[in-house]
């Protein structure tokens, strides 16, 4: 799945800079949201297919919730150690880090900190989601099925989910789905709050 994604991505970039008129690319952005919309669709259709959704949120119970705890509080610690190697506080590692893969809210932001430490969320969130969809296979492979959740953060609800779905099986969709749902509800919380400490 790795080949194809890279594929798929290389694709687009020559496309864009060989083929693609300008008129087109200006709907690029449209185009996305509604491709993200049917891949969100389809899967939500296989979870419906599958008729054991309700019986899998209520089997996972309180377990479920724990997923996004755990990367919160593995994501915002990491960062703050990574501070003593970067030349960033650990306030601003820490609230660069709280975008939990979400690249577009996070440098927004924390646009009116700082424009600088609004391109580190943007740049550190951006390669979350990429390294995410590159790492998932193998983590899937070599480490487990849970783990793979914890990897693209927010976006394991959205871009990544069908990365997710197709590396593990499709009982970790729904602890995929809410992680990414309760740390994406985290991120506009977080971010803020770590910058008022």
């Amino acid at each position: 799945m790795t080949k194809w994604i890279i594929g798929a991505v290389v694709g687009g970039i020559l496309a864009g800079y060989f083929f693609v008129p300008e008129a087109l690319a200006a709907h690029c952005g449209t185009f996305i949201t509604v491709g993200l919309c049917l891949i969100l669709f389809l899967v939500g259709v296989d979870m419906g297919r599958q008729g054991n959704v309700w019986w899998d949120i209520r089997a996972a119970g309180f377990k479920v919730l724990l997923i996004p705890v755990a990367v919160a509080v593995g994501t915002i610690g990491f960062a703050a150690v990574s501070s003593l190697f970067l030349p960033l506080t650990a306030q601003e590692a820490m609230a660069a880090s709280a975008g939990f893969g979400w690249y577009s809210l996070a440098p927004m932001l924390l646009s009116s900190y700082s424009a600088t430490l609004s391109a580190v969320a943007f740049l550190s969130n951006v390669m979350r989601e990429v390294g995410s969809i590159l790492l998932i296979p193998i983590v899937a492979q070599r480490l487990g099925f849970i783990e793979c959740v914890a990897l693209p953060g927010a976006a394991a609800m959205d871009t990544v989910l069908p990365v997710v779905v197709g590396s593990t099986h499709e009982r970790i969709t729904i602890y995929s789905f809410v992680s990414g749902v309760i740390l994406s509800f985290a991120v506009p919380v977080l971010v803020p709050l770590i910058m008022q400490l």
